[in-house]
């Protein structure tokens, strides 16, 4: 007998298909960490797959775990923790996030371009006042840090808004037709003073980290725009916190930092030109919400695949810190 250790707000209809799955060769637990501590270590200690996301200081509970499986787009969490168990299979929702990702990037985007908040400022001082220059989308060239699911749904909703659209990735083989050029991250340097608007969507690796310094902000175009929805070690905030006092880059628009939260001392909360949400891209998890549809249908089909002795889809891989579709 295996055992399932399931901590995900799946509703009844898709515990019930799990069971199905399941039979008579697993035990399935439904678990909510935050009501029965006592019960979820004990959960953990005896678990062969874990459907949820537990501490990484939880971690050293599980003596049996072959997979774990993650509502998460992102593996970085789990990949750079000393405590995730060897050998053990970590799969992720990648593939799943592009729209409710894509549509929190791109209004931020406009929401910068349009200026939005300050008008949003006058309207609470009661100023009917315009504001004459704005950064309109048409005819702008946008490069896009991180062309992989996220990146090419923003790519094919702002085609018809914009004139060029440059995708940088880690490997590239085909170009989607939403794109007029796919390019590799050593050519970052190239497109970024190219750039009218640089949204990045990018993964937490030791590649990505600090990848925008402030010699790279810099090289940006005074007015252009830079939207930051992938992970927050991308941009050091101490660099964009000095650029943006200086006066260089139209806006910003961050939804992850560096550590979150984002302590309330920190400088940017100050800075001009800025808008910051609290990594609220992804963050619509209600269980009619589609995203969360996709992922539970997901989940499913992994447990079956697993079950059945199949490899499961999106797994992580830990030299790299992405994940596979």
């Amino acid at each position: 007998m295996k055992h399932v250790l399931v901590t995900l707000p799946l509703d009844e209809s898709y515990r019930t298909r799990l069971a199905a799955i399941a039979g008579d060769g697993y035990s399935l637990q439904f678990i909510n960490p935050k009501e029965d501590r006592d019960a979820y270590i004990k959960a953990l200690e005896q678990a062969n797959v874990i459907l949820g996301e537990p501490n990484t200081e939880d971690l050293q509970f599980c003596r049996h775990l072959e997979w774990m499986q993650i509502t998460w787009s992102g593996v970085d969490y789990y990949v750079q923790s000393s405590t995730f168990p060897e050998g053990v299979v970590l799969s992720c929702a990648t593939g799943l996030y592009g729209p409710i990702i894509a549509e929190h990037m791109l209004a931020l985007t406009l929401a910068l371009s349009r200026r939005l908040p300050e008008y949003a400022v006058k309207q609470q001082q009661k100023k009917w006042e315009l504001l004459l220059h704005d950064k309109p989308l048409e005819e702008s060239s946008v490069l896009i840090l991180g062309a992989g699911d996220i990146g090419t749904t923003l790519a094919q909703w702002m085609r018809p808004m914009v004139g060029k659209i440059v995708g940088i990735r880690r490997t590239v083989w085909e170009c989607p037709p939403c794109f007029d050029r796919m390019v590799t991250m050593d050519a970052l340097d190239e497109y970024l003073p190219w750039a009218d608007y640089v949204l990045c969507c990018l993964p937490r690796t030791v590649q990505t980290n600090h990848l925008l310094d402030e010699a790279r902000l810099r090289s940006m175009k005074p007015d252009a725009v830079l939207v930051n929805a992938g992970r927050g070690n991308l941009i050091d905030l101490d660099s964009l916190c000095r650029v943006l006092k200086d006066g260089h880059l139209w806006g910003v628009g961050l939804d992850v930092a560096e550590k979150e939260p984002l302590p309330p001392e920190h400088p940017i909360w100050d800075c001009p030109r800025l808008i910051i949400t609290p990594h609220a891209a992804g963050n619509s998890m209600s269980m009619d919400s589609p995203t969360m549809k996709k992922i539970s249908e997901f989940i499913v089909e992994n447990f079956r695949r697993y079950v059945s002795g199949q490899p499961v889809l999106a797994q992580a891989d830990f030299s790299s810190g992405y994940c596979a579709k």
